[in-house]
């Protein structure tokens, strides 16, 4: 008879020892699966919930860290030179180092969302606008006056060849294509404009728009007595592409009417940043020259600064990276918020997301805690109860090595005594667990909910994930909605795996006692 055989028999041999065993492993088995179960579905809702999140990453400037440590300086000569001459930038170059990063789908690092006006093309209107809206009067010193006209355009001028609204589909090209890095580098005159704008002003890929960031009127009245001309700031495109602009106005919103025509979706113009830099630094230039002519006792301490450092002072508060997967997201920060400098961050708003995700935080906390206890309770119980039957088996032990039997069949046979008292254990904990753990989970994660509220004086549904533009609006609600605890093959192969480890270790000490053993003294003793 070979151990595995022996093994059988002394369990059926012996019901009520088994019937104990296989009762503490059933027990052992449904608090882990609770454990687990609670551990597993409080991941799980993170990761579902991250997972419906745009996979957003913004690096941006940390004005809260800056103004600390400007409120740090108590001379007021330096706190004066910290804001005017080191006043914190976003590193142009550790954003490209981002945006080449393989995760990363598409950015937008706009110079800004700056507004102009039209000289041969006229905006789309507001339909949904109160009578007179778009309309004011601006009055000067020398007491005259002009009617307000509003910009008619928003500029989005990018620094990279894509977009986060073309590559989610926010904005659909219908004719054409976007700029290219080529045009970003030759700073080409291109642009694209919305099919509205298109069909509103008759224009197709191929025509040419002029734009400018001062009103006609004003400019004349400023230009007036100079040898400047209107059109030394005017801007000429090309129009390289069409989209379709998928946001559409919400005539049920109160704010819909008080929309100006720039703040419209259908009148943004999509254009490179290079081409916004090249112009905006000239008609500045012109300016400057201008004005430095006319009144050179004012700019003796002034020089207008070169390309490169008008660029950077023009680029925006924020570049907007979104990456191809949400969970890549706190890896993608961590891999690089170490390069960063003084005073800007890499902000995937985990901050919030933490805070929203505490409960389950806390939940996952304590389940596993109690894993690791049960675990090792199990552990020392059934080693104890392993190690105290051999005082009760010394005889058949001794029987057995002295027919031969070789010590390591020995502590086979008790080894495989316990796997199948746990596997009949484990098993009906499986079934039992799996219909008690959800359960249990609810009732624990709904104390825990009302733990925290008691402790939290904010109100946890006013918590949302957000930007104005980009990151996802979501609240606490949301996160614990996606909270189930289920039972999964995965969790029940893990409850196997974790019987067998547990006996594998309970059988250790016992098997260092039968290495000892005796067989002719066992005998004698017994006789």
């Amino acid at each position: 008879m070979n151990f595995f055989d022996r093994a059988i028999k002394n369990v059926i041999r012996r019901p009520s020892k088994s019937i104990l065993l296989a009762l503490t492993f059933f027990i052992i088995g449904n608090l882990v699966i609770i454990g687990l179960g609670i551990s597993t579905a409080s991941e799980n809702a993170k990761i579902l919930t991250r997972k419906q999140m745009r996979a957003i990453v913004s690096y941006e400037i940390d004005y809260d860290a800056f103004w600390q440590y400007a409120d740090s300086i108590e001379n007021e000569e330096e706190r004066n030179d910290l804001y005017q001459n080191n006043y914190p930038k976003l590193d142009p170059d550790f954003s490209n180092k981002l945006m080449s990063d393989k995760r990363v789908k598409a950015a937008n690092f706009f110079s800004d969302w700056v507004q102009f006006y039209g000289r041969d093309i006229e905006y789309v209107p507001n339909p949904y606008a109160d009578e007179n809206n778009n309309y004011g009067e601006v009055v000067y010193e020398d007491g005259t006056s002009m009617a307000w006209v509003p910009p008619g355009f928003k500029i989005q001028a990018n620094n990279y060849p894509n977009q986060i609204e073309l590559a989610e589909g926010t904005y659909n090209i219908t004719e054409g294509r976007y700029y290219t890095q080529d045009d970003l580098d030759d700073k080409n005159q291109v642009c694209l404009i919305s099919d509205e704008l298109a069909q509103y002003n008759n224009l197709k890929v191929g025509d040419s728009i002029t734009i400018s960031q001062m009103d006609k009127n004003e400019l004349s009245r400023y230009l007036d007595g100079t040898d400047m001309t209107i059109e030394d700031f005017d801007l000429s495109l090309e129009i390289i592409g069409i989209y379709d602009n998928t946001k559409e106005l919400d005539p049920n919103d109160s704010d819909t009417k008080y929309m100006q025509p720039y703040e419209l979706p259908a009148n943004i113009i999509l254009m490179p940043a290079t081409t916004y830099y090249d112009y905006s630094y000239n008609v500045n230039k012109t300016s400057y020259e201008y004005n430095k002519n006319l009144y050179p006792e004012s700019y003796v301490d002034y020089e207008y600064p070169d390309y490169d450092e008008y660029v950077n002072s023009q680029s925006g508060g924020s570049a907007v990276f979104l990456l191809n997967d949400p969970l890549d997201v706190e890896d993608f920060v961590d891999d690089y918020k170490a390069e960063l400098k003084d005073f800007t961050k890499l902000n995937a708003n985990n901050e919030q997301f933490n805070k929203l995700a505490r409960p389950l935080d806390t939940l996952s906390f304590f389940s596993n805690i109690i894993v690791v206890i049960v675990v090792f309770n199990a552990i020392v119980i059934i080693t104890l109860v392993t190690a105290l039957t051999l005082k009760t088996r010394s005889y058949e032990i001794g029987v057995l090595l002295s027919m031969g039997v070789t010590k390591a069949k020995v502590v086979m046979q008790l080894f495989i005594e316990l796997i199948i008292v746990a596997l009949l254990g484990f098993t009906l904990s499986v079934i039992s667990g799996s219909m008690i753990a959800g359960k249990v989970g609810d009732m624990v994660l709904d104390y825990q909910k009302e733990t925290e509220e008691q402790y939290n004086t904010e109100d946890n549904n006013n918590y949302y994930y957000y930007d104005t533009t980009y990151f996802t609006e979501i609240t606490q609600d949301d996160m614990l909605s996606q909270y189930e605890v289920k039972i999964s093959p995965l969790i029940i192969a893990e409850i196997y795996v974790l019987g067998l480890g547990v006996v594998f270790i309970s059988i250790l000490i016992p098997s260092v006692m039968i290495m000892r053993f005796n067989p002719k003294q066992i005998l004698l003793n017994t006789n």
